[in-house]
């Protein structure tokens, strides 16, 4: 448990003291108070050893830094304030597509479906509403898009695949039965700061079965992008939560499938059963990690000749945590897939709820690294 403590008795400055628990942090995410005003001037913690991090401001109130700390270390902080831009991490938007980048370099971006269709690809796959690319610190792409054997396949997506609605079956995953499709209506609420770049965005599930058309999901996604490339090796990070609700009054059933979820494809050279590999939590791969249960999944192999992956951490409140995976036994895609475990539904105000952080590097997976980044997620800070 962290306890952060401030003294406001100075104008001009606050203290904030932080106090570790058990947990080994690194690059952690910290929220605390402070009673500091937003303006333009920038706002830094500063250490005895004169270090600074940068400080942003959140729309709960509070205010969060991104710092190392080792199990049960104190540290005592001063605030700081320097004119000019601190702004680290950006939303760069375009008609096609939400751009983040850390230091200048993208990580991801959000398509928007407005770029031109491959001309293998036909009219009823185009989507938006993903993340692609998904980009290493090296600048390799790890993902794939409209890959030609899986054309609904797009970098990091969702939708759902064996549904039930008002006596129909529609299917939002396999777009080219023609059942179902989702759509990307917007973006909102875009955010560039010294910490975090984010954005809120929305799809709609359409059931394309019955004329005219009939909306059955709203969704909507936050994406936050973290200004960190790591300390012990270059990473990025980037959160994903999406909600679900009903947008009539009618049922959404959820019968027992193998896949459907939020989704990930990798990138095109690792298509073949030995050219991408599986790393789960529970020590898994592709030979046994199919329809077991796992806190993350990192997926990887080589891109020109350079070994790259993508870790996947599912949040211990996710439903059915931890969730079951489809993992492919020849393609390089994944899903965690509630559904296979079982019948459930999306009832009238009572909506779905995922979230996800995904970590990307270059080189080998280390489990011990992908756990402590877990530990981590899914036992923040707690602020007292």
């Amino acid at each position: 448990m962290l306890a952060v403590l401030l003294d406001a008795s100075a104008q001009r400055s606050e203290t904030v003291r932080i106090v570790n628990d058990h947990i080994v942090r690194k690059n952690s995410i910290v929220k605390f108070q402070l009673k500091s005003a937003v303006g333009k001037e920038n706002i830094y913690l500063i250490d005895n050893n004169k270090k600074k991090y940068p400080v942003q401001f959140l729309k709960d109130g509070y205010a969060c830094a991104i710092m190392s700390l080792n199990p049960g270390e104190v540290k005592s902080f001063k605030t700081i304030r320097e004119s000019g831009s601190a702004s680290k991490a950006e939303v760069l938007l375009t008609e096609a597509e939400a751009k983040f980048t850390v230091n200048g370099k993208q990580v991801i971006g959000l398509q928007t479906g407005k770029k031109d269709l491959p001309a293998e690809i036909e009219p009823v796959f185009r989507r938006g509403g993903y993340i692609f690319p998904v980009l290493s610190p090296s600048g390799l792409s790890v993902a794939d898009d409209y890959p030609l054997n899986h054309k609904h396949h797009h970098g990091i997506w969702a939708a759902w695949t064996k549904t039930e609605f008002e006596g129909r079956k529609p299917d939002f995953w396999n777009m080219a039965d023609k059942t179902g499709t989702v759509l990307f209506e917007g973006i909102k609420n875009t955010e560039s700061g010294a910490v975090f770049s984010t954005l809120e965005s929305r799809n709609a599930y359409f059931d394309v079965s019955v004329s005219p058309n009939k909306k059955v999901l709203d969704e909507d996604w936050q994406i936050k992008v973290y200004n960190t490339e790591g300390d012990e090796k270059p990473y990025y990070v980037f959160d994903l939560e999406l909600r679900q609700q009903l947008s009539s009054a009618s049922v959404l059933k959820l019968p027992e499938y193998l896949y459907g979820g939020v989704g990930f494809r990798g990138n095109g050279e690792w298509n073949g059963k030995d050219n991408a590999y599986f790393l789960t939590s529970e020590g898994k791969d592709r030979s046994n990690g199919h329809a077991t249960t796992s806190k993350w999944v990192h997926i990887s192999g080589n891109i020109s000749g350079k070994l790259s992956g993508i870790s996947i951490l599912s949040h211990p409140d996710n439903f059915r945590s931890p969730q079951p995976m489809r993992i492919h036994p020849t393609e390089p895609f994944f899903c965690y897939a509630p559904s296979q475990a079982g019948d459930f539904e999306i009832r009238p105000n009572q909506g779905y709820i995922a979230r996800y952080r995904f970590i990307v590097y270059d080189g080998a997976p280390e489990a011990a690294f992908i756990n402590r980044m877990w530990n981590d997620y899914a036992h923040p800070l707690v602020i007292k």
